[in-house]
């Protein structure tokens, strides 16, 4: 049942990312949740048993599992990285190093534990070193994404705004509880060849099932607070573009009444409301210019406080 909640988590985080994917062409977030998603419901015994019988019944859902979720933890290391660190670059073959080679070490590994009868579980699976070694590469890449985005969040976290502050802060919060179920699931995997390390106190199945999904929680909700406050800011933004239009345009009317229309710019209608806004109000003030003064104290602050909120000084 966890797995299947940590799955509609993933999944409602995926269907929150949509307007990004719309409004941008692409969404690491959206990626991430998408294939982790798919991983967490393969990783539903009911579902995966399934899955599984239905693709030739020797484990080849394990491999797909372990791909959905290394490719969807890639993604989502590009989200949190690309959010609160410079810019990568270096080639994007170069960058994907780390990606192709976990991909690849894996493969190898389950090739090498050969076909063995669906098992829904993993106790049941890792009989075989090759096998444990097979799942142990999921668990550090898991553990090495982990490692990469807390230590990124805590270091970046004193520099961001306050919606990205509190996102990435339960971002870390949650990559370093998801390190110490990693570290948990490694002795676990591992403890099947090697039974010496049963000796290591470790926490109960329950309480790994808690952390995994307040890691999810976590991850999930701090992604997603930055984007719902950017989104806040847009509309805000856009409201504040419209009401200002509505109170520049019957001022430009006024002042350009008389001017001569060879001073005018080129209108167009369909460019973004900061643009147009942008050109009316230098429209206004050459016409104030070449007229002498005909703004009220009024119509002068109103359109001062318009130029400052759209900084059209700054330097670029």
């Amino acid at each position: 049942m966890i797995q299947l909640l940590m799955a509609a988590v993933l999944f409602v985080l995926a269907a929150v990312r949509i307007p990004a994917v719309v409004r941008n062409g692409r969404d690491t977030v959206f990626l991430a949740a998408l294939f982790a998603g798919t991983g967490s419901l393969l990783m539903s015994p009911a579902v995966y048993a399934t899955v599984d019988a239905g693709i030739g019944g020797i484990n080849v859902a394990k491999l797909a599992l372990h791909s959905a979720f290394i490719i969807g933890l890639w993604y989502l290391r590009r989200a949190v990285l690309e959010a609160i660190m410079p810019p990568d670059t270096r080639r994007p073959l170069v960058r994907s190093l780390p990606l192709i080679a976990t991909l690849l070490l894996q493969l190898l590994f389950f090739v090498l534990t050969g076909p063995t009868v669906t098992t829904d579980s993993w106790g049941a699976y890792h009989g075989r070193l090759p096998a444990a070694l097979f799942s142990t590469v999921l668990i550090v890449f898991i553990g090495w994404v982990c490692c990469g985005v807390a230590v990124a969040c805590f270091r970046y976290i004193p520099r961001m705004r306050r919606s990205f502050k509190v996102g990435f802060t339960m971002v870390g919060i949650g990559c370093t509880v998801g390190v110490l179920v990693m570290v948990k699931f490694t002795i676990g995997l591992l403890s099947v060849p090697v039974p010496a390390l049963e000796a290591i106190p470790v926490p109960s199945h329950a309480a790994i099932g808690v952390m995994e999904m307040l890691t999810v929680i976590l991850v999930g909700t701090g992604l997603t607070i930055p984007a719902m406050a950017g989104r806040s800011r847009r509309k805000r933004r856009a409201r504040w573009e419209a009401d200002t239009l509505a109170g520049v345009e019957p001022i430009r009317e006024r002042v350009l009444h008389n001017v001569d229309p060879e001073r005018l710019l080129e209108s167009d209608p369909g460019a973004p409301a900061r643009d147009r806004l942008h050109r009316m109000i230098v429209e206004v003030w050459d016409a104030e210019l070449a007229s002498g003064g005909t703004l009220t104290p009024q119509e002068r602050t109103f359109l001062l406080a318009a130029e400052e909120q759209l900084d059209l000084n700054r330097l670029p």
